[in-house]
């Protein structure tokens, strides 16, 4: 069964916006989740599969290119996700 809505995780910036853990965070070893210092998976190449490890964290944690292109780690606070439509993470995953 596929369900039309996938629950993600997302960080509140502090201008307001927000940033999501999407198919765009990935970085060249994959998808790096977890906190900095401590061990953690990192490298993780498939998103569906990283979204189900950072969805389970207590405050997910996940590693994105900031607006300068120079990633870093967000961290977001328990309960922030929303739902977006699993067609449009399938096509940012094709469009790779």
């Amino acid at each position: 069964m596929t369900f039309e809505y996938v629950k993600v995780p997302f960080k509140q910036e502090a201008d307001g916006s927000k940033t999501f853990f999407l198919p765009d965070c990935r970085l060249k070893k994959g998808y790096e989740i977890g906190a900095r210092g401590e061990e953690k998976e990192r490298g993780i190449q498939n998103y569906w599969e990283a979204l189900e490890k950072v969805s389970k964290m207590a405050n997910p944690r996940f590693r994105r290119k900031n607006k300068k292109g120079i990633p870093g780690t967000v961290t977001c606070d328990a309960g922030d996700v929303e739902e977006v439509k699993r067609a449009y993470i399938e096509a940012m995953i094709e469009a790779g």
